[in-house]
């Protein structure tokens, strides 16, 4: 091992949670592994490689569409996000299907492809009001474009649900709203798909043609219809053990005052690898089934926690991200800790500097 600590993926869980996705939605419905952003910080290439019979992967870019055919020419990409249009030529050689988000933006397209086919995906705007267009009549000129132009293919129609659990009328309103583009095209020929994680897990009659997962891919989404399990588990070891008096500090500007005698012990992990300094003195990890408490300003390289009363030696292993004894972290406890999102807790841990293992 090049180091202390370990990013570790479970590929064995992640083609097991794909599979009870597929097998959830059944044959007839495709499922679109969201891989977009370095796999949500688990590793495109890894996760990719582990489930490349997925029926498409959904990714925000060309970036990531062009890091996914060096290594993968076969597996259907769907670019989910706007198009740089330099691109439209390399798409279309690259049977990379591209999303399109108005009228616009297809009569630029048609101008550029000079021939070429394009895969492209309407991308409709029920609620979220990021991209996509709103207008049926936008719509239907876009249908009158494609119709006349056979080098444009349409293969799918979508839109992206603002909310989950926090709201479900208003998921039911946007599907009512997506409902008068959906009437519109022949389902039999056209992908229809709506559905994120937390849509595919409780809305299965919006599965339509596709579902896209992203989140219960990983293992992170909450649900009691199938054991999908947690792909990442991150640990660290203790480097270092020493005593500090009663009434000294800890760390960086001495946030930390201790009240008592403390047994600390040093981890070589800090905000360069994702562990957010925001969790200094507010966080606790997993030492041997018991929780130790961060203490003083976690370091760029170095984080210091409260050994007191756990029995621990220098060597032993520490949970960041997994089971330790009956005890768990996952990214809603640093969301929780931080007041954000538990996908922006996935990307901020960096595996740059972690040994990378992967259990197959």
């Amino acid at each position: 091992m090049e180091n202390f600590n370990n990013y570790i993926l479970d590929l064995n869980r992640l083609k097991n949670n794909y599979n009870q996705i597929k097998s959830y939605v059944g044959n007839n419905v495709k499922v679109c592994a969201m891989v977009k952003a370095d796999a949500y910080g688990h590793g495109l290439k890894d996760v990719c490689k582990a489930i490349k019979h997925a029926d498409f992967f959904g990714v925000a870019s060309v970036f990531e569409a062009k890091e996914i055919r060096c290594f993968n020419k076969h597996t259907s990409i769907l670019i989910v996000g706007v198009l740089n249009l330099d691109y439209v030529l390399w798409c279309s050689k690259n049977n990379v299907s591209v999303g399109v988000s108005s009228l616009n933006e297809l009569n630029e397209i048609v101008k550029i492809l000079n021939g070429e086919k394009l895969l492209i995906h309407i991308k409709i705007n029920t609620g979220l009001n990021r991209i996509g267009l709103t207008s049926v009549k936008e719509f239907k000129k876009m249908l009158k474009v494609i119709n006349a132009n056979k080098n444009i293919v349409l293969e799918g129609i979508f839109t992206h649900f603002a909310t989950k659990l926090n709201d479900v009328e208003f998921i039911i309103k946007q599907h009512e709203r997506f409902s008068d583009f959906i009437k519109l095209v022949d389902t039999k020929k056209v992908i229809v798909h709506c559905c994120n994680s937390f849509a595919t897990l409780m809305f299965p009659k919006f599965h339509y043609g596709m579902v896209r997962c992203g989140f219960n891919l990983y293992g992170w989404q909450l649900d009691y219809k199938m054991l999908l399990k947690p792909v990442l588990t991150i640990t660290s070891k203790i480097v270092f053990i020493h005593n500090v008096s009663k009434g000294e500090t800890v760390g960086y500007d001495r946030t930390y005052k201790t009240e008592k005698n403390l047994k600390i012990g040093v981890l070589p992990i800090g905000y360069a690898d994702g562990f957010d300094r925001r969790l200094s003195n507010n966080f606790s990890v997993l030492v041997n089934g018991r929780w130790a408490k961060v203490v003083g300003n976690i370091c760029m390289d170095i984080c210091m926690i409260d050994l007191t009363g756990i029995n621990a030696s220098v060597g032993d292993e520490v949970v960041l991200m997994g089971r330790s004894g009956g005890c768990e972290l996952t990214p809603y406890s640093y969301a929780n800790a931080l007041g954000t999102s538990p996908y922006e807790i996935l990307l901020k841990f960096q595996h740059k500097r972690m040994n990378k293992i992967l259990l197959e």
